[in-house]
């Protein structure tokens, strides 16, 4: 991934976030907690951190106002990460911070790929509707979060699912895809352009990353709260 690239992305991902949509997004917390989706993660979340049999060090990616805070158990210190500084002011304050069992929680304005961690590493490092959605997810990106994880450190992370997002008009046009000049090629290049992946493409890559034990799950929500299929992918390092 060239740093150009995602610094693009890293733009559009602030200017989105600003003050007002922060609020809207925090207040949107509360409703989550009554979605299935919300249950999902949950069981995902909580099983995977709950799996380690001596206090871990997370790292969420994408931390936005903390969503996700009170379901990583077992932890003696949390890191969030985003870019949006008016996120981060939310989760200061997060959805059910009662229920957050952490001692330590360390807040950072900046993204992942060019933070210094020094020689810090984690445990346990998670990411929900950011990376392959907001933001690339490559093999820099699945490479660098192996290279900050322990030993049996575990990566949870979701990506937008491009399968099911593809209509009989797209499919089409793929077919006719090889058999199409360059310039028009160039045109649907350019139309398709997304950080969102086929479970073939997700499956490649991680074949191609430092990551030699991983699962990836499909996950489709339609729960009238959120809508929409991710692609879940679970690697341990070691």
């Amino acid at each position: 991934m060239a740093n150009t690239e995602f610094k693009s992305h890293e733009d559009k991902t602030v200017t989105l976030y600003d003050e007002a949509y922060s609020a809207k997004y925090r207040a949107y917390d509360e409703e989550f907690m009554n979605a299935p989706t919300y249950q999902h993660y949950k069981n995902k979340l909580e099983g995977l951190t709950k799996s380690f049999t001596k206090p871990i060090s997370a790292l969420d990616v994408g931390c936005g106002s903390g969503r996700y805070f009170h379901l990583i158990k077992n932890a003696h210190k949390l890191t969030g990460i985003d870019v949006a500084a008016p996120m981060l002011e939310m989760a200061k304050h997060p959805v059910k911070e009662s229920e957050v069992n952490i001692p330590e929680i360390k807040l950072i304005h900046g993204n992942v790929f060019d933070y210094d961690f020094g020689n810090e590493k984690f445990d346990f490092i998670y990411s929900v509707g950011v990376l392959g959605e907001h933001a690339p997810f490559d093999l820099g990106m699945v490479n660098h979060l192996y290279n900050l994880l322990n030993i049996n450190g575990i990566l949870f992370t979701t990506i937008v699912n491009l399968d099911i997002r593809k209509n009989t008009k797209r499919k089409l046009a793929e077919a006719a895809y090889p058999l199409m000049p360059g310039s028009l090629k160039r045109v649907f290049d350019q139309r398709w352009k997304s950080n969102y992946m086929t479970h073939k493409q997700l499956d490649a890559l991680m074949k191609q990353s430092l990551f030699t034990n991983y699962k990836i799950d499909n996950h489709v929500s339609d729960d009238g709260v959120w809508k929409g299929g991710h692609y879940e992918v679970t690697g341990k390092k070691g």
